[in-house]
């Protein structure tokens, strides 16, 4: 009977952990201001759409004066993300070769991308560091034949001018990116790097959501979320994986999955039910010897009814298979307790 169709918004469902509100980001994407397919008011209402709470819109920097205007795609999406509750962070991309070079890098909170515009890296970066960015090495593993820390990375972390690694883009995880971020406190950081619309990039008939990083932040505005990354209050999830400090990522499955059941039964049996309130699966696998099932997920909403021989029941130690606390290293929990 309407003439107006309704808007649909699809919720990711990670719960609140540690005191700190969940927000769900990008913070890389691109539009037609630089080799993106689609405007920044598109940018936003995909974001809006899938449930995201922040993004950035960081379009290639042109490190030649005055080749373009590199605030375009921050101001022309504005209002919209304004209109939609989107916290839009105005950004932009670093983009030089790498070895000789930096490669490529992202700087959030910039008071004017333009300022960018220079031939010298280390004028490029030192420009964003004087504006307050957060400064974030993208992709590392892209376009190389291995994975390495550079002399550049060296310079930049040393110099202030290096706050976290992408360790997650598009379809890639790095796990020597995850093992950089511990031994150097840098932020974990996992984006879309979108260019064409986001529904041809991700079949979602496949995927839960793009890859997106969560930030751990006191409140929904723009200085609280500049505050909880440059803190490394952080976690990647993408593709059903989490990643990040090991305090951050227990409680996050803390905060999920719960045994909301231990009920002995007439018949020598005990039953036990697992459920999981986020949209995250949980693949566990046993470490430890006995008759209890060996592989259990607990899919995102959902609940688990393992059923145990009483003589069978005992602690056991189960490993998280999609969930890192390093680069090679999965969460460990004990079940059946």
């Amino acid at each position: 009977m309407g003439d107006y169709p309704l808007e649909k918004r699809r919720m990711i469902n990670i719960p609140d952990i540690l005191g700190y509100t969940v927000l769900k980001c990008d913070f890389h994407m691109h539009t037609l201001n630089s080799d993106g397919e689609v405007t920044a008011a598109t940018r936003v209402q995909e974001a809006w759409e899938e449930g995201l709470d922040a993004i950035s819109i960081t379009d290639h920097i042109a490190h030649k004066k005055g080749a373009k205007d590199e605030n375009q795609g921050y101001d022309l999406g504005r209002k919209d993300a304004t209109e939609k509750d989107i916290l839009l962070i105005k950004g932009g991309e670093i983009t030089f070769p790498l070895n000789p070079g930096p490669g490529h890098a992202n700087a959030l909170f910039l008071q004017d991308v333009n300022k960018l515009q220079t031939d010298d890296w280390r004028e490029t970066f030192s420009e964003a560091k004087k504006q307050g960015a957060f400064i974030f090495w993208n992709h590392p593993g892209w376009a190389v034949d291995s994975i390495r820390w550079y002399e550049e990375q060296s310079e930049l972390y040393n110099n202030g001018l290096l706050n976290g690694i992408e360790v997650f883009n598009e379809f890639e995880f790095y796990p020597e990116a995850v093992n950089w971020c511990l031994a150097k406190n840098l932020t974990f950081i996992s984006n879309s790097d979108v260019h064409s619309a986001i529904d041809r990039l991700y079949d979602f008939n496949i995927v839960k959501h793009r890859p997106m990083t969560l930030v751990l932040s006191s409140e929904k505005t723009e200085k609280a979320l500049k505050e909880a990354l440059l803190a490394g209050r952080t976690l990647i999830y993408a593709y059903n994986l989490i990643a990040g400090k090991e305090e951050y990522v227990k409680a996050l499955y803390d905060a999920s999955v719960k045994q909301v059941t231990k009920k002995p039964l007439d018949s020598g049996k005990t039953l036990f039910i697992f459920s999981n309130e986020s949209d995250i699966d949980y693949i566990l696998k046993r470490q430890d010897i006995g008759k209890i099932p060996e592989d259990i997920v607990i899919f995102g909403r959902s609940t688990v009814n393992v059923m145990l021989e009483n003589e069978d029941i005992k602690p056991s130690v189960y490993v998280v298979e999609n969930v890192f606390i390093s680069g090679y290293d999965n969460l460990h929990v004990t079940l059946f307790q």
